[in-house]
C-alpha cells in the first residue's frame, strides 16, 4: 500500500481519496474508518447538549425505550432510536451484536466463546458484552472470524 500525503495552504479541508483495483479487506478497513472520522452525533449528558464523535463511542445501547453512548469513561443519552443508530454506522466498524447493542469493533479488546453459542466481547475500556448468538455471524463476517 502507498499513501502520499499534499499538504497545501490552498485546501480549505481535508480531502481523503482511496485508488484501488480490487476491493480487499484492507481497502474496506481503510474506507470504514475514513467514513466514520469525524463524524459526530448529537447527545445529552446533565442536562448539557452536544455532539460525540464516532470514533469515541464504545457502544449504543438501548434500555425502557431510551438511547444510551458509551465512551471510555461516560455515558450520554441520545434521541435516536437503536435502528436509526444501525442505519448511520452502517458502513463503518460498529455491527449490532444483540436487540439492545450496538456495539464498535475498533474498541473491541478480545472475544471468546460463551454459554449457548454467544460470545462474550471485552471491550478496551475493561467492558464486557454479551454478543447474542443470533448476531454471532454477523458480528464474525464484520470482525474477520
Amino acid at each position: 500500500m502507498k499513501l502520499r500525503i499534499l499538504k497545501d495552504k490552498r485546501f480549505t479541508e481535508p480531502c481523503v481519496t482511496v485508488e484501488y483495483s480490487e476491493e480487499t479487506k484492507e481497502v474496506k478497513e481503510i474506507i470504514k474508518v475514513v467514513r466514520l472520522f469525524g463524524s459526530k452525533i448529537p447527545a445529552e449528558l446533565d442536562g448539557s447538549s452536544m455532539n460525540i464523535n464516532f470514533e469515541d463511542i464504545y457502544y449504543f445501547e438501548s434500555v425502557d425505550d431510551n438511547s444510551y453512548i458509551y465512551t471510555k469513561e461516560k455515558v450520554y443519552n441520545t434521541k435516536f432510536k437503536l435502528f436509526k443508530i444501525e442505519e448511520m454506522v452502517e458502513k463503518s466498524s460498529f455491527v449490532r451484536i444483540s436487540k439492545s447493542c450496538i456495539a464498535n469493533i475498533a474498541k473491541l479488546k478480545s472475544v471468546r466463546p460463551f454459554l449457548n453459542g454467544r460470545f462474550e466481547a471485552t471491550m478496551l475500556n475493561g467492558e464486557k458484552l454479551i454478543i447474542n448468538r443470533h448476531y454471532v455471524a454477523g458480528f464474525k463476517k464484520k470482525f474477520g472470524i
